[in-house]
């Protein structure tokens, strides 16, 4: 987790990235991929890294999404207007969670996912899989910014 100073230093940022008053920026009570989020407002969060950090997240992001991976592939590959925000409406938590987990011994009894995470990451997927809202990695200063919602 990161020190007060550390967390300070990215709302920071993150308020000159915004063009906010840090007082307006609150850290979220919980983490993600092991990182705490940053609000603003009631309908904006984002996610504040370094570069090691974002890599962190990022391979930790795939493991916990690769039922999204696994959908989104299938359905660019065969090129079908679904998404998988579709399965969402259709399937409940657990359901996902089992599927994730099935997936994830698939990849593991067969490439692993490592050389997955690995190939992704290579490929400049970072900000697919941690910018949820728009796809896109700002830098700002020594931060890399994602936002989530």
């Amino acid at each position: 987790m990161a020190s007060n100073r550390e967390m300070e230093k990215k709302i920071g940022a993150l308020a000159d990235y915004l063009r906010v008053n840090p007082d307006k920026i609150t850290p979220s009570k919980g983490t993600l991929y092991s990182f705490r989020a940053f609000y603003y407002g009631p309908n904006r969060a984002y996610l504040v890294l370094t570069e090691i950090e974002a890599n962190v997240a990022a391979r930790r992001a795939i493991m916990n999404r690769l039922w999204v991976i696994a959908l989104e592939s299938v359905f660019n590959y065969f090129d079908i207007g679904c998404y998988p925000a579709d399965a969402l409406e259709k399937l409940s938590h657990d359901d996902i969670k089992k599927i994730n987990a099935g997936l994830e011994t698939l990849f593991e009894k067969t490439c692993g996912i490592e050389i997955l995470a690995e190939k992704m990451l290579s490929l400049g997927n970072r900000a697919n899989i941690l910018a949820d809202y728009d796809q896109k990695e700002s830098t700002h200063g020594d931060y890399l910014i994602y936002r989530l919602f």
